[in-house]
């Protein structure tokens, strides 16, 4: 008996730990190699620790709430905690209604800024030896801890505990309406002072050299805010606050609470409308609009300013379809301007700041340095609007900067190509990660764990004909998995789709200039519908039940 128990225990340990991972198959080929790269890096990224907070064990990512969050849009299909450092900062959100950015050490440098900032914007926990603050000028905080509660909403499928943050969510959206320092009654949106998109500095009247020979203290003046402080509206902040609003409108819809989904919806679509009308210069979202006037050392053309945050308001999406077109197209067009003095369109501001913004010359950090945050977010974009070729394209570039660094995907370069810093690794990684497995793989779930789920494999941009592919939700153990095979010779494409889905979306990317002949789902053929975005023609098989099914396509 003894011997059959311990069997039995051996058979859970060996079958629990069986659970399937999310993976690229070998048909997937460079893009497997990328896949396995950046899964690697992620997992074991020198922030990646558990740490004793709060009373509690919690999994960091990073540290910064902010950056926590971008790094858990990949880690969400890789790690099963991806809850506990975020439940820290809504733990300890503030009686204002706005959350810390970040903890450290006591004993770290950060402590300064507690003799420049304002109280509210800090807090010692004298018991834990941290420091945790707001940095003044950052406004998109509120709406990141949205963001985060979205994805774990995604990956575990749990509403009951969900539910006992949906307050704390809503009065971090709505601090941003009641406070003067991040509201403009002007245009009724997020403002902020005058940073580099969604950075965290602005700039200084002098170099920071002479600013401190005459007395003044950098980190203040790049950092800190008051009623004197010159804003503006920032796009990216309210393409942020947007999105919130839409997550918590699903979120509170699966919770069956009808006024509060109405609430938020309409609420989203306000601030849609506003921002488009504000910040569109006609090709692209303005680096920022004057709520006050800037400063008058700011050199910057404001309105001809391109920005990081362009290519997240399109996968949050804030513009329309053409509007997205326009943006990624004016992305494609400074590839073509900047072949001889940048390796990469992929800028954090074009053009930079001349001579310099707080101290960084142009082409070094955001001021027009390169990142692959901006390419991962473009990319997915790309994949999204029809613009399959582009993000391939960026993919490429990518695999061969990993293939440079040695399996490694720094996130910052200058325009040459030198690695520069400042910014952690895993927000790059996870964008690029994000674009592979939504974007190329086309695996996008509609709910939660994968309940539905639509599936729009674009391996035919990348020539691949035999890929397996598994995204799974270590959270909650959900996962989907298809088998997508493209035989050329006899124009068809075959998709084996299973795992945990209710309902299967299968949209399916033809060759380019072919037509849909005949779709079957399982051998019975089915009304053949499309759906083409740009030159881009996709077969359309919708309300695909539970289990497993073969879906054919066949062209002409």
């Amino acid at each position: 008996m003894k011997v059959f128990l311990f069997f039995l225990a051996f058979l859970f340990c060996v079958t629990t730990n069986m659970k399937a991972q999310t993976s690229f198959g070998n048909g997937a080929e460079e893009y497997q190699y990328l896949f396995d790269n950046l899964k690697e890096r992620l997992l074991n990224y020198q922030l990646v620790q558990k740490v004793h907070i709060g009373g509690k064990e919690r999994q960091q990512f990073v540290w910064w709430l902010r950056d926590n969050t971008h790094a858990v849009k990949a880690m969400k299909y890789l790690h099963p905690d991806i809850s506990s450092l975020w439940e820290l900062f809504l733990e300890r959100q503030t009686k204002d209604g706005f959350y810390y950015d970040y903890y450290m050490p006591l004993e770290n440098g950060q402590a300064h800024r507690m003799n420049l900032f304002d109280h509210r914007y800090w807090r010692i926990y004298s018991q834990e030896k941290i420091q945790m603050h707001r940095l003044p000028v950052e406004a998109d905080v509120e709406y990141l801890a949205v963001e985060g509660a979205w994805y774990i909403w995604q990956a575990t499928g749990d509403n009951d505990y969900m539910k006992q943050w949906m307050e704390k969510l809503e009065d971090g959206l709505h601090y941003y309406m009641r406070d003067p320092l991040r509201w403009s009654r002007k245009y009724q949106l997020i403002k902020r002072g005058y940073t580099l998109d969604t950075w965290d500095f602005m700039q200084l009247p002098t170099s920071r050299e002479e600013y401190t020979r005459n007395g003044g203290d950098v980190q203040n003046a790049i950092f800190n805010i008051d009623e004197n402080t010159p804003m503006g509206i920032m796009h990216g902040d309210n393409s942020g606050l947007y999105a919130a609003c839409i997550q918590l409108a699903n979120i509170f819809e699966s919770m069956k609470e009808p006024e509060k989904t109405k609430i938020w919806r309409h609420q989203a679509e306000i601030i849609r409308i506003r921002t488009n009308q504000t910040c569109w210069n006609g090709q692209y979202y303005s680096h920022f609009v004057e709520d006050d006037p800037m400063p008058e050392y700011l050199k910057m053309d404001q309105s001809n300013t391109l920005s990081l945050s362009n290519p997240y308001n399109i996968n949050r999406g804030l513009p329309t379809h053409d509007m997205a077109i326009s943006i990624i197209k004016t992305y494609q067009s400074l590839k073509e301007k900047n072949q001889l003095n940048s390796f990469a369109e992929w800028f954090g501001i074009y053009p930079p700041v001349e001579p310099d913004f707080a101290g960084y010359k142009p082409g070094s950090y955001m001021n027009g340095g390169v990142n692959t945050i901006v390419a991962g977010e473009l990319a997915k974009a790309a994949f999204m609007h029809g613009m399959e070729s582009y993000g391939v394209d960026i993919l490429n570039r990518i695999i061969d900067l990993v293939r440079k660094h040695n399996g490694d995907l720094p996130v910052a370069y200058n325009p040459s190509g030198e690695v520069d810093g400042g910014i952690p690794d895993n927000w790059g990684q996870a964008a690029v990660m994000s674009a592979l497995i939504e974007g190329l793989a086309g695996v996008v779930d509609l709910d939660q764990v994968f309940k539905s789920v639509e599936l729009s494999p674009r391996w035919i941009t990348a020539k691949k004909k035999d890929v397996n592919i598994t995204v799974t939700y270590p959270a909650s153990g959900n996962q989907v998995n298809y088998h997508y095979i493209w035989d050329e010779s006899n124009n068809s494409i075959r998709m084996t789709v299973s795992g945990d889905p209710d309902n299967y979306r299968v949209r399916l990317l033809l060759p380019s200039g072919k037509i849909p002949s005949r779709i079957t789902v399982d051998g019975t053929p089915v009304k053949i519908q499309s759906e083409k975005i740009e030159s881009s023609l996709y077969v359309i098989v919708d309300d695909i039940s539970s289990g497993e099914h073969v879906v054919v396509a066949e062209y002409k």
